[in-house]
């Protein structure tokens, strides 16, 4: 994925907090980021992989960049003796549900499981491959963040580190009724971000090189 440096995003945060440390600068504009994408759920990566014979939980790995927060779907295919191509759709499902005594066949299920993983319902029977579109969200204090969020919403995060930089007591900047505008501004992005995840606009972003997940 594309990816750039929050450094050199800070400029028009910086000119609203004059003698605001980098540092203070950095942080801010990463934890609005990171809140963005946490709620809106619209940064995505595209992670291929294959399900195996009586193995039902995987491990979608590790990025340098970005941490695995949820699924926003999956599907998978298959193919036939004939030489054509089975596609289907796998349903997010409670896995509390999941009988494990039922016996295995094409999965139709998954459920999500937390530190990057999910299982698969019922235990595949045979080998498919599976297309696993992840929700991310960038890593806690990293210096570089994806890109593809800033080109329809970066005023809005500018305005969630705002809001929170405003809202830091006794600063040279603190402003209670700037934070309480900006992060108005900043909730209106998010919803309008969720609202386009609802309404499936959004692609997310795709890696240059996709990884497999781990068995």
């Amino acid at each position: 994925m594309n990816t750039v440096l929050v450094t050199d995003m800070l400029t028009n945060v910086a000119q609203m907090v004059r003698r605001c440390p980098t540092i203070t600068l950095a942080r801010a504009y990463n934890r609005a980021y990171r809140d963005f994408c946490s709620q809106s759920q619209w940064l995505t990566v595209q992670i291929p992989g294959a399900a195996a014979v009586n193995v039902s939980q995987y491990n979608l790995g590790s990025d340098p960049y970005v941490d695995i927060i949820g699924i926003k779907g999956m599907s998978g295919s298959l193919t036939n003796g004939d030489g054509s191509i089975q596609y289907w759709t796998l349903n997010p499902a409670d896995p509390s549900g999941f009988d494990p005594n039922y016996q295995p066949s094409l999965s139709g299920q998954y459920a999500y499981v937390p530190q990057a993983q999910f299982v698969l319902f019922p235990t595949p029977n045979q080998v498919f491959s599976l297309l696993v579109s992840a929700i991310v969200t960038p890593k806690e204090g990293a210096a570089q963040i994806p890109a593809a969020p800033l080109v329809p919403y970066s005023n809005e995060i500018e305005a969630g580190a705002l809001a929170y930089l405003f809202a830091l007591p006794g600063q040279a900047w603190t402003n209670p009724a700037e934070s309480a505008r900006n992060s108005r501004i900043f909730q209106a992005g998010i919803a309008n971000a969720k609202s386009e995840v609802q309404r499936s606009f959004n692609t997310g972003s795709q890696r240059a090189r996709p990884r497999g997940f781990i068995r």
